[in-house]
Protein backbone atom coordinates (compact mmCIF):
# COMPACT_ATOMS: atom_id res chain seq x y z
CA UNK A 1 0.00 0.00 0.00
CA UNK A 2 1.39 3.58 -0.80
CA UNK A 3 -0.47 5.38 2.39
CA UNK A 4 1.46 5.20 5.41
CA UNK A 5 0.63 2.70 8.21
CA UNK A 6 1.16 2.88 11.53
CA UNK A 7 0.80 0.92 14.47
CA UNK A 8 -0.42 2.16 17.90
CA UNK A 9 1.28 1.11 20.94
CA UNK A 10 -1.87 0.95 22.69
CA UNK A 11 -2.63 -1.67 20.50
CA UNK A 12 -0.24 -3.90 22.16
CA UNK A 13 0.47 -2.25 25.70
CA UNK A 14 -2.25 -1.59 28.35
CA UNK A 15 -3.28 -2.47 31.73
CA UNK A 16 -3.05 -6.28 30.85
CA UNK A 17 0.64 -6.03 30.37
CA UNK A 18 1.33 -3.05 32.58
CA UNK A 19 1.89 -0.76 29.58
CA UNK A 20 5.01 -1.76 29.17
CA UNK A 21 7.12 0.54 27.02
CA UNK A 22 9.69 -1.54 26.31
CA UNK A 23 7.19 -4.02 24.13
CA UNK A 24 7.51 -0.89 21.49
CA UNK A 25 11.34 -2.27 21.18
CA UNK A 26 9.86 -5.63 20.51
CA UNK A 27 6.87 -4.16 18.18
CA UNK A 28 9.52 -2.52 15.84
CA UNK A 29 11.09 -6.04 15.28
CA UNK A 30 8.00 -7.48 14.86
CA UNK A 31 5.63 -5.69 12.41
CA UNK A 32 6.46 -4.16 9.09
CA UNK A 33 4.83 -0.84 9.61
CA UNK A 34 6.07 2.77 8.54
CA UNK A 35 5.60 4.11 11.82
CA UNK A 36 4.13 3.63 15.84
CA UNK A 37 1.51 5.97 17.27
CA UNK A 38 2.80 6.50 20.99
CA UNK A 39 0.11 6.58 23.21
CA UNK A 40 0.19 8.99 25.83
CA UNK A 41 -0.54 7.10 29.49
CA UNK A 42 0.09 8.48 32.88
CA UNK A 43 3.30 5.94 33.54
CA UNK A 44 5.31 7.28 30.64
CA UNK A 45 5.62 10.86 31.54
CA UNK A 46 8.41 10.46 34.13
CA UNK A 47 10.30 7.70 32.16
CA UNK A 48 10.04 9.40 28.47
CA UNK A 49 13.65 11.68 29.32
CA UNK A 50 15.04 8.58 29.07
CA UNK A 51 12.93 6.31 27.17
CA UNK A 52 12.30 8.43 23.94
CA UNK A 53 16.11 9.52 22.95
CA UNK A 54 16.42 5.09 23.29
CA UNK A 55 13.10 4.89 20.65
CA UNK A 56 14.84 6.98 18.40
CA UNK A 57 18.73 5.54 19.03
CA UNK A 58 17.27 1.70 18.00
CA UNK A 59 15.41 3.68 14.51
CA UNK A 60 11.76 3.68 15.54
CA UNK A 61 9.97 5.98 13.68
CA UNK A 62 7.25 7.79 15.89
CA UNK A 63 5.64 10.12 13.99
CA UNK A 64 2.50 11.07 16.02
CA UNK A 65 1.75 10.70 19.08
CA UNK A 66 -1.41 10.09 20.66
CA UNK A 67 -2.37 12.70 23.43
CA UNK A 68 -3.52 12.23 26.97
CA UNK A 69 -7.21 11.30 26.90
CA UNK A 70 -7.38 12.95 29.94
CA UNK A 71 -6.91 16.78 27.45
CA UNK A 72 -10.60 15.83 26.76
CA UNK A 73 -11.92 15.25 29.95
CA UNK A 74 -10.38 18.45 30.95
CA UNK A 75 -11.61 20.57 27.61
CA UNK A 76 -15.08 19.30 28.61
CA UNK A 77 -15.63 20.44 32.08
CA UNK A 78 -15.99 24.15 32.92
CA UNK A 79 -13.55 24.34 35.12
CA UNK A 80 -11.04 22.20 33.26
CA UNK A 81 -9.32 25.21 30.80
CA UNK A 82 -6.03 25.67 32.59
CA UNK A 83 -5.56 21.90 33.71
CA UNK A 84 -6.14 21.00 30.18
CA UNK A 85 -3.67 23.82 28.59
CA UNK A 86 -0.78 22.21 31.51
CA UNK A 87 -1.26 18.86 30.10
CA UNK A 88 -1.39 19.98 26.62
CA UNK A 89 1.94 21.89 27.42
CA UNK A 90 3.16 18.15 28.52
CA UNK A 91 2.01 16.21 25.74
CA UNK A 92 4.18 18.92 23.31
CA UNK A 93 6.90 18.39 24.98
CA UNK A 94 6.68 14.62 24.45
CA UNK A 95 6.08 14.99 21.11
CA UNK A 96 9.30 16.85 20.55
CA UNK A 97 11.32 14.99 22.62
CA UNK A 98 9.65 11.48 20.52
CA UNK A 99 10.13 13.41 17.05
CA UNK A 100 6.68 13.26 16.27
CA UNK A 101 5.39 15.61 13.91
CA UNK A 102 1.36 15.85 15.48
CA UNK A 103 -0.73 15.01 18.20
CA UNK A 104 -3.82 13.37 17.80
CA UNK A 105 -6.10 14.52 20.67
CA UNK A 106 -9.64 14.25 22.45
CA UNK A 107 -11.05 17.61 22.81
CA UNK A 108 -14.17 16.43 24.72
CA UNK A 109 -14.45 13.57 27.15
CA UNK A 110 -16.93 12.35 29.97
CA UNK A 111 -18.85 12.93 32.22
CA UNK A 112 -19.83 16.18 30.54
CA UNK A 113 -18.56 15.03 26.90
CA UNK A 114 -19.91 17.44 24.03
CA UNK A 115 -22.05 19.11 26.60
CA UNK A 116 -20.22 22.49 26.26
CA UNK A 117 -19.84 22.81 22.59
CA UNK A 118 -19.25 26.89 22.54
CA UNK A 119 -16.85 26.45 25.35
CA UNK A 120 -15.11 23.17 23.82
CA UNK A 121 -14.20 24.92 20.27
CA UNK A 122 -12.62 28.17 21.58
CA UNK A 123 -10.56 26.06 23.75
CA UNK A 124 -9.73 23.59 20.24
CA UNK A 125 -8.64 27.02 19.26
CA UNK A 126 -6.28 27.65 21.79
CA UNK A 127 -4.56 24.13 21.60
CA UNK A 128 -4.65 24.72 17.73
CA UNK A 129 -2.62 27.85 18.20
CA UNK A 130 0.05 26.15 20.58
CA UNK A 131 0.43 23.32 18.90
CA UNK A 132 1.34 25.74 15.69
CA UNK A 133 3.47 27.63 17.80
CA UNK A 134 5.61 24.65 18.38
CA UNK A 135 5.64 23.75 14.43
CA UNK A 136 3.35 20.63 15.67
CA UNK A 137 -0.19 19.49 14.36
CA UNK A 138 -3.03 19.13 16.20
CA UNK A 139 -5.11 16.43 14.69
CA UNK A 140 -8.61 16.27 16.82
CA UNK A 141 -10.27 13.12 16.76
CA UNK A 142 -13.55 12.35 15.99
CA UNK A 143 -14.16 10.83 19.44
CA UNK A 144 -17.77 9.40 20.73
CA UNK A 145 -19.77 12.22 22.60
CA UNK A 146 -23.29 11.81 24.25
CA UNK A 147 -24.71 14.63 22.79
CA UNK A 148 -24.50 15.30 19.71
CA UNK A 149 -21.98 13.66 16.98
CA UNK A 150 -18.65 13.99 16.09
CA UNK A 151 -19.38 14.48 12.16
CA UNK A 152 -21.70 17.71 13.44
CA UNK A 153 -18.40 18.82 15.46
CA UNK A 154 -16.41 18.43 12.94
CA UNK A 155 -18.08 20.39 10.42
CA UNK A 156 -18.77 22.93 13.18
CA UNK A 157 -15.08 23.27 14.40
CA UNK A 158 -14.11 23.24 9.81
CA UNK A 159 -16.13 26.85 10.09
CA UNK A 160 -14.50 28.16 12.64
CA UNK A 161 -11.23 26.82 11.94
CA UNK A 162 -11.27 26.53 8.08
CA UNK A 163 -7.45 24.45 8.33
CA UNK A 164 -7.63 22.43 11.35
CA UNK A 165 -6.81 19.01 11.09
CA UNK A 166 -9.14 16.09 11.96
CA UNK A 167 -8.11 12.25 12.58
CA UNK A 168 -11.27 9.83 11.96
CA UNK A 169 -11.63 7.10 14.06
CA UNK A 170 -13.74 4.00 12.16
CA UNK A 171 -15.25 2.76 15.20
CA UNK A 172 -15.99 6.29 16.70
CA UNK A 173 -18.19 6.65 13.20
CA UNK A 174 -19.74 3.67 13.02
CA UNK A 175 -20.89 3.72 16.62
CA UNK A 176 -22.72 7.04 16.18
CA UNK A 177 -24.45 5.56 12.80
CA UNK A 178 -22.22 8.04 10.76
CA UNK A 179 -19.50 6.32 8.78
CA UNK A 180 -21.38 6.62 5.67
CA UNK A 181 -21.89 10.12 5.85
CA UNK A 182 -18.67 11.05 7.22
CA UNK A 183 -16.67 9.75 3.83
CA UNK A 184 -19.65 11.72 1.94
CA UNK A 185 -18.25 14.64 3.01
CA UNK A 186 -15.62 15.68 0.16
CA UNK A 187 -14.42 18.82 1.73
CA UNK A 188 -13.96 17.23 4.88
CA UNK A 189 -11.68 15.03 3.13
CA UNK A 190 -9.87 17.03 0.96
CA UNK A 191 -8.98 19.49 3.11
CA UNK A 192 -9.40 18.28 6.88
CA UNK A 193 -8.75 15.00 7.38
CA UNK A 194 -5.53 14.30 7.76
CA UNK A 195 -5.24 10.62 9.52
CA UNK A 196 -7.70 7.69 10.21
CA UNK A 197 -7.72 5.55 12.96
CA UNK A 198 -8.76 1.37 11.87
CA UNK A 199 -11.06 -0.03 13.88
CA UNK A 200 -14.01 -1.97 13.80
CA UNK A 201 -17.27 -2.15 16.02
CA UNK A 202 -20.19 -4.41 16.26
CA UNK A 203 -23.44 -3.37 18.08
CA UNK A 204 -26.16 -0.87 17.32
CA UNK A 205 -25.69 3.06 16.92
CA UNK A 206 -24.78 4.38 20.16
CA UNK A 207 -25.06 1.04 22.31
CA UNK A 208 -22.51 2.32 25.19
CA UNK A 209 -23.14 -1.52 26.21
CA UNK A 210 -20.90 -2.34 22.80
CA UNK A 211 -17.97 0.11 22.90
CA UNK A 212 -15.32 -2.62 24.35
CA UNK A 213 -14.18 -4.54 23.40
CA UNK A 214 -12.71 -3.42 20.39
CA UNK A 215 -13.14 -5.96 17.48
CA UNK A 216 -10.32 -5.93 14.95
CA UNK A 217 -11.05 -5.45 11.37
CA UNK A 218 -13.34 -7.66 9.17
CA UNK A 219 -14.76 -9.08 12.71
CA UNK A 220 -16.95 -6.36 13.44
CA UNK A 221 -19.98 -4.92 11.38
CA UNK A 222 -18.20 -2.11 9.35
CA UNK A 223 -18.34 -2.44 5.35
CA UNK A 224 -14.84 -2.71 4.99
CA UNK A 225 -14.31 -3.11 0.84
CA UNK A 226 -16.98 -0.04 0.57
CA UNK A 227 -14.49 1.75 3.15
CA UNK A 228 -11.53 1.16 1.74
CA UNK A 229 -12.95 1.96 -1.96
CA UNK A 230 -14.52 5.21 -0.43
CA UNK A 231 -11.25 6.41 0.62
CA UNK A 232 -9.86 5.74 -3.21
CA UNK A 233 -12.59 7.79 -4.38
CA UNK A 234 -11.78 10.57 -2.15
CA UNK A 235 -8.29 10.71 -3.40
CA UNK A 236 -7.16 10.20 0.62
CA UNK A 237 -3.61 11.07 0.73
CA UNK A 238 -2.94 11.34 4.53
CA UNK A 239 -1.84 8.57 7.22
CA UNK A 240 -3.68 5.60 8.64
CA UNK A 241 -2.76 3.59 11.97
CA UNK A 242 -4.10 0.03 13.16
CA UNK A 243 -5.65 1.36 16.86
CA UNK A 244 -8.23 -1.99 17.34
CA UNK A 245 -5.88 -4.14 20.05
CA UNK A 246 -4.71 -7.65 20.62
CA UNK A 247 -2.70 -8.04 23.83
CA UNK A 248 -1.10 -10.90 26.01
CA UNK A 249 -0.11 -10.82 29.49
CA UNK A 250 3.75 -11.95 29.22
CA UNK A 251 4.24 -9.87 25.29
CA UNK A 252 2.95 -9.62 21.97
CA UNK A 253 0.30 -11.14 20.28
CA UNK A 254 2.01 -11.07 16.86
CA UNK A 255 0.01 -13.16 14.87
CA UNK A 256 -3.10 -11.73 15.63
CA UNK A 257 -1.86 -8.02 14.80
CA UNK A 258 0.06 -9.14 12.02
CA UNK A 259 -3.12 -10.79 10.66
CA UNK A 260 -4.78 -7.24 10.63
CA UNK A 261 -2.02 -5.03 9.29
CA UNK A 262 -2.31 -7.37 6.34
CA UNK A 263 -5.71 -7.71 5.56
CA UNK A 264 -5.36 -3.64 5.66
CA UNK A 265 -2.69 -3.91 3.49
CA UNK A 266 -4.15 -5.89 1.11
CA UNK A 267 -7.28 -3.70 1.04
CA UNK A 268 -6.05 -0.46 0.64
CA UNK A 269 -3.30 -2.06 -2.13
CA UNK A 270 -6.82 -3.35 -3.96
CA UNK A 271 -7.85 0.07 -4.47
CA UNK A 272 -4.49 1.32 -4.83
CA UNK A 273 -3.95 3.53 -1.63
Amino acid sequence: MRLPLYLSTGAFTGRINHRNPALLFDAAKAFRVSGFELMIFEELYEPAPTLFPLYREAGIRIPLLHADKRIGDFLSLPDGERDALELFRKNLELARLAGARGLVTHCWGMPPSDLYTDQIYRRVGLLKKRAEEEGLLLLVENCVCSNRSPLTHMQNLRALYPDISFTVDTRCSEFHGELARTLSDRELWEKNVRHVHINDYKGAVKDWNARYPIPRPPAGQIDWPFFFRSLSALGYGGSVTLEAPAMLPEGLDVPALSETLDFLDRGFSAVGL
